[in-house]
């Protein structure tokens, strides 16, 4: 199941800059995994807003557990998740 994810974080007053780096170093460290792992399709930077990813997962609850899983997770101000439906098929019978 294809799901659409943007994730928005932003680092708390309460972090120094060299904290933020390292929880920065640890976040791509786990998206490189969950990439590897084939559950991130594609992953894009929203210039000043955060990223857009496409996701792979078994279900919703999957889906969940790989955003809850990320370091910056308790870092994100606004995570919006939606199921993506393959069109391409339905085209392709017309």
């Amino acid at each position: 199941m294809l799901f659409s994810v943007r994730l928005v974080s932003r680092q708390p007053t309460d972090v120094s800059p060299e904290a933020w780096q390292a929880v920065v170093g640890e976040q791509l460290k786990a998206v490189k995994a969950q990439y590897d792992q084939g559950k991130i399709r594609a992953i894009y930077r929203e210039t000043g807003l955060g990223v857009l990813a496409i996701y792979d997962a078994a279900d919703p609850r999957e889906m969940d557990q790989l955003v809850a899983s990320l370091p910056m997770s308790r870092y994100f101000v606004d995570t919006t998740v939606h199921a993506l439906w393959d069109m391409v098929p339905s085209l392709q019978s017309l």
